[in-house]
């Protein structure tokens, strides 16, 4: 008896907290187009609960139009309630980028390495898309997606992640004349 109480709690447990996730992405960068200035991938939490990204959580990307994506990105760490969590490409040119560390290095060619005309979406812990910014398989050159020497920031009054684009959630800086340009 006492076991399966136990058990029912860390489920209700682990289930609320899911519950109570909100992870979704604020920002997208790519820098002079350039995967030397430190391209990332922020991440907001406006959930009420620390989240253990290690428990399933990813980035994924789909590049140059392709239908299917890349592999997924396993983040790790706790990002906490209220708090940011960035995901960068490579961990020092990142630091000599913005002067202070990144929360997580996945590398180049993934998810944080995007040259701006890519699709990126974050994946939680049960395999479903949470937030997605673009369009998967279309070329993200020229459309409202573009953000090629810029940024995609999250619209200030978003709080929360969209598992379908929406071009009205995002600001877009690019170097074809989008927002504020490069």
């Amino acid at each position: 008896m006492l076991n399966r109480l136990i058990i029912k709690f860390l489920t209700l447990s682990v289930v609320s907290s899911f519950l109570l996730a909100d992870v979704f992405m604020t920002e997208l960068t790519d820098p002079q187009n350039s995967s030397d200035a430190g391209r990332y991938v922020e991440l907001y939490n406006n959930g009420d609960s620390s989240v253990d990204l290690s428990t399933g959580w990813a980035l994924q990307r789909w590049t140059n139009g392709n239908a299917d994506s890349q592999s997924a990105e396993t983040l790790t760490g706790i990002i906490a309630a209220g708090g940011f969590y960035i995901v960068c490409n490579n961990a020092d040119k990142f630091l000599a980028t913005y002067g202070f560390d990144a929360d997580q290095d996945i590398g180049t060619g993934g998810a944080a390495d995007s040259n701006g005309d890519d699709q990126i979406a974050l994946v939680d812990a049960s395999g479903a898309i949470v937030d997605m910014f673009g369009v998967a398989g279309e070329d993200g050159t020229g459309t409202a997606h573009e953000f090629e020497d810029g940024r995609a920031e999250r619209v200030a009054a978003v709080t929360s992640g969209n598992p379908t684009w929406d071009a009205a959630e995002w600001n877009i800086d690019n170097d074809s004349g989008g927002g504020d340009g490069e």
